[in-house]
C-alpha cells in the first residue's frame, strides 16, 4: 500500500465549512442584522397588538429570551472549552513530534556510515513533510495530499534503519536506534489523530443558529416592551461575535489568529541540516 491508498484510511478530516475570513464576515454582518430584524418585527407587533396598554409582565417573549440565553451560553462554555483542549493538544503533540524527531536523529550518529547518514537524510526528508501550510486543510484532497507524502517519506525510513543496523552494530545500539525511531513513528499516529479533533460542522452550524436566533429574540423583545432600538443590543451581539470568532479560531490549527506553533519542528529542522552539511564538508 503506498502513501496515497494510506491517506485515504484517515477518515477523521473534515472540511472547514467556510474560509476562516468569510467566517469572521458572516458572523459580525449576521448578528447585528439579526438584532435589527427581531427589533422591526417586534415594533410591528407592538403596534399592532397594542402592547403598549399591557403591564410588562404579560408581553411575551420573556421565557423564550432567557430559555435561548441559558441554552446559548451551556453550547458556547462547551464549545469554549472543547476547542481550547483540542488546540493545546495539537500543539503538544507537535512539540512531541519534534523532540521525537531531534532524538531519532541524534541517536543515528551511533551508527556507521554509510548507513548513518542515508537514515538521518530520510529522517530529515520526513520531517520537512512534517510542516504542514494552511493549503493543506482547506480540502479533504489537499488533506488526503499532505498525508500522502509524508506516509510515503515515512515508509523509507524503517527499511533504511535495517540496512544502517549491521551485523557489526552493538545490541545495546540496536535496540537504542530501532526505539528512538518506533517511538517518532507513533509520535506522527498522536499529532494525527490531535489533528483530527475539532468541532463538528453540524455543531459549528447550531451555535451559529442559535446565536442568531437568541440576538433575534433579544431585540424582538426589546420592541415588544415600547423600548428604542439604543446601542446595548447592537454590543451583546458584537461581544457575542467576538466569543464565536475566538472559538472558531481555536478550532483552526493553521488558520486565524491564533495557529498551533511550529517553531519547535523548524528548529529541528533547522539543526539536522546543519549537522549533516557540517559532516558533508
Amino acid at each position: 500500500m503506498d502513501g496515497a491508498d494510506a491517506a485515504d484510511l484517515f477518515s477523521g478530516f473534515t472540511e472547514p465549512l467556510v474560509p476562516f475570513p468569510y467566517l469572521v464576515a458572516l458572523i459580525l454582518l449576521a448578528l447585528p442584522l439579526a438584532t435589527f430584524l427581531g427589533f422591526h418585527l417586534g415594533n410591528r407587533e407592538y403596534h399592532r397588538r397594542g402592547y403598549g396598554k399591557m403591564p410588562s409582565e404579560q408581553i411575551p417573549g420573556g421565557t423564550s429570551l432567557g430559555a435561548m440565553l441559558a441554552l446559548l451560553g451551556l453550547l458556547l462554555g462547551f464549545a469554549f472549552s472543547s476547542a481550547l483542549g483540542w488546540r493545546e493538544a495539537r500543539q503538544s503533540a507537535l512539540v512531541e513530534e519534534a523532540a521525537a524527531i531531534s532524538t531519532a536523529f541524534l541517536i543515528a550518529n551511533l551508527l556507521d556510515d554509510p548507513g548513518r547518514t542515508d537514515l538521518q537524510v530520510r529522517i530529515l526528508t520526513y520531517a520537512e513533510t512534517r510542516l504542514a501550510a494552511s493549503g493543506d486543510i482547506r480540502t479533504k484532497e489537499a488533506w488526503t495530499a499532505f498525508l500522502a507524502r509524508t506516509l510515503d517519506a515515512q515508509a523509507d525510513i524503517w527499511p533504511a534503519t535495517m540496512r544502517a543496523m549491521d551485523a557489526a552494530t552493538s545490541d545495546p545500539i540496536r535496540t537504542a536506534v530501532a526505539r528512538s525511531v518506533t517511538e517518532m513513528l507513533d509520535a506522527h499516529t498522536r499529532r494525527i489523530a490531535a489533528a483530527a479533533e475539532q468541532i463538528p460542522p453540524p455543531a459549528k452550524l447550531m451555535i451559529f443558529f442559535v446565536s442568531v436566533v437568541a440576538i433575534l429574540i433579544l431585540g424582538n423583545r426589546s420592541a415588544l416592551q415600547g423600548r428604542p432600538l439604543t446601542w446595548r443590543p447592537f454590543v451583546f451581539a458584537g461581544v457575542l461575535s467576538i466569543v464565536m470568532i475566538i472559538i472558531f479560531d481555536l478550532d483552526r490549527t493553521l488558520e486565524g489568529t491564533m495557529q498551533v506553533n511550529p517553531d519547535t519542528l523548524r528548529v529541528t529542522i533547522h539543526e539536522m541540516e546543519t549537522s549533516l552539511s557540517i559532516r558533508s564538508e
